[in-house]
């Protein structure tokens, strides 16, 4: 009984762990995908200006 009890405090410590891993990995892919819009904007915003110039 008493190993059960400290199986489910370790399968707790587990989920905890697994949860902070996924928000930190969310955090990450959210940033990946920031720094990508932001890259395409700005090189958007260069054609435009190349093209201007051009036109």
């Amino acid at each position: 009984m008493a190993k059960k009890a400290r199986t489910g405090s370790h399968s707790h410590q587990d989920s905890e762990r697994a949860i902070a891993k996924n928000t930190a990995a969310e955090a990450r892919a959210k940033a990946a995908v920031r720094d990508v819009q932001s890259l395409s904007a700005k090189t958007r915003g260069m054609q435009q200006k190349a093209q201007a110039k051009r036109g």
